[in-house]
């Protein structure tokens, strides 16, 4: 419990939702069981909150696309005109619509597995609404095809503009396409997807796939010759780029069902005697983003392909590297050199005063969130962070980890955080989406022990 004025975290938790009851099909215990902090109609009730709160802020009404800042303040986004004309950047940092299929997919993804875990109608219909705006952001390039720019085809763009469909950035990312494609595949494979939506999925990776290995699996804008931002080829040899790589190809397969990547993924998986393969195993190789952003993507595609892989030898592989580069977030430190470089000396070291760091850096995830104060929600945007941001990506990661005990050794200080951070005060959509998840997250893992 860290020092929190005080603040009994399960029970803000269920004061937050008390408009917001459950619609559950199967009666609760009215006690926590076993080592959970809540009862599971608690549990519910307060991630339910947390994704309405979400949603109602974050998501277009018509579109059900998710954005990059509240909707409500979108008159200070960039605009129409100016996405269309590239500004403030081609591939659209800054616009707030510059990760829609990264934050839909994620999204989708963990309502899936909270649904399959014990499914809702509230899930169900969030999950409809989540897979119709990756329809939408997938279908854009036909829909709304630029002029002059003939390769739109199969490419998975940034966007569009809240409003105006046929505004959005061409110059995507690898991070948006390898989430379009897992997040689609996943769907394919849950109970919720009718053989319409299999077809649409079928149709849809099948383009993203043959663009992507047409260019040697990078990404190339819509003129396709010009190298995306973030574009780089995904064929490397270290830790990272098979990640995204394998579980890229593997989940092309099973969102299509075609043998041809099935065989790519295979003739990917032996080539060089198996050395990408071996990359995917722990050991002083594996390095992780510096940024909990990065980080937590690796974490989602590493465990996108444990839940693809049906060869129980290889899950058990992707099982120990997902262990293992959690590990290592947990126990990172802050802000370590990746952040020192964006802040100056002086910076960190008012913070380290201002916060009573006991050292020069925050040693670990736990650390980090035992030493947060209400107050440093108040303005304080460094400090919130150290000690929120840095340690979600961590506790975001031990939930996707698919380890009972480093799950079941997370859930109290996430619970705790998920029911003592105000929202409101903070206004990157990265961090609301992320309580939404890894609220879903413990949701999953909860319901799936109660069976």
């Amino acid at each position: 419990m860290n020092n929190v004025s005080g603040i009994a975290f399960v029970a803000l938790g269920s004061l937050t939702a008390l408009a917001c009851a459950p619609s559950g099909n199967a009666a609760e215990p009215d006690r926590p069981v076993g080592p959970f902090p809540f009862t599971g109609g608690e549990l519910t009730t307060h991630v339910f909150s947390l994704a309405r709160n979400y949603f109602a802020d974050f998501r277009h009404p018509e579109t059900q696309v998710l954005y990059g800042a509240r909707l409500s303040a979108r008159h200070r986004w960039t605009s129409p005109a100016d996405v269309k004309a590239e500004k403030p950047k081609p591939w659209g940092y800054g616009s707030r619509i510059a990760d829609t299929a990264l934050h839909c997919g994620h999204v989708l993804v963990a309502l899936l597995d909270a649904y399959e875990a014990r499914p809702d109608p509230f899930l169900k219909e969030n999950i409809a609404k989540t897979f119709g705006a990756l329809r939408l952001i997938g279908a854009l390039p036909e829909t709304h095809p630029k002029p002059g720019k003939p390769a739109l085809t199969g490419l998975v763009p940034r966007g569009p503009h809240p409003d105006d469909i046929s505004a959005y950035y061409d110059d995507s990312s690898m991070d948006q396409h390898t989430t379009y494609i897992i997040s689609l595949a996943r769907y394919a494979n849950s109970s919720l997807a009718t053989a319409a939506d299999k077809q649409w999925i079928r149709e849809s990776l099948e383009k993203v796939g043959r663009r992507l290995e047409k260019h040697g699996w990078s990404i190339k804008q819509a003129d396709g010759v010009t190298q995306s931002h973030v574009g780089f080829s995904w064929k490397g040899y270290n830790s990272q780029h098979a990640s995204i790589l394998l579980s890229s190809l593997c989940a092309l397969y099973r969102g299509t069902g075609s043998d041809h990547w099935l065989k790519t993924y295979e003739a990917f998986l032996g080539e060089k005697e198996g050395l990408r393969w071996q990359r995917l195993h722990p050991g002083p190789h594996v390095k992780i983003n510096g940024h909990p952003i990065y980080a937590n993507q690796g974490a989602f595609r590493l465990n996108a392909l444990y839940h693809l892989e049906s060869a129980p030898e290889r899950k058990a592989v992707i099982g120990d590297m997902l262990r293992y580069i959690t590990d290592i977030q947990l126990k990172r430190d802050f802000p370590g050199p990746m952040y020192r470089r964006f802040h100056s000396e002086e910076q960190w070291e008012k913070l380290r005063r201002v916060c009573n760091w006991e050292d020069k850096e925050l040693h670990g995830a736990d650390v980090a969130w035992n030493t947060f104060r209400l107050e440093m929600l108040d303005g304080m945007s460094l400090a919130v962070l150290a000690h929120v941001r840095f340690p979600l990506g961590g506790f975001h990661m031990a939930l996707m980890s698919e380890d009972p005990e480093m799950i079941s050794a997370h859930i109290a200080p996430t619970w705790e955080m998920l029911n003592t951070i105000d929202l409101k005060k903070i206004p990157a959509a990265e961090t609301n989406y992320l309580f939404t998840v890894a609220g879903l997250h413990i949701y999953a893992f909860y319901f799936r022990r109660q069976g």
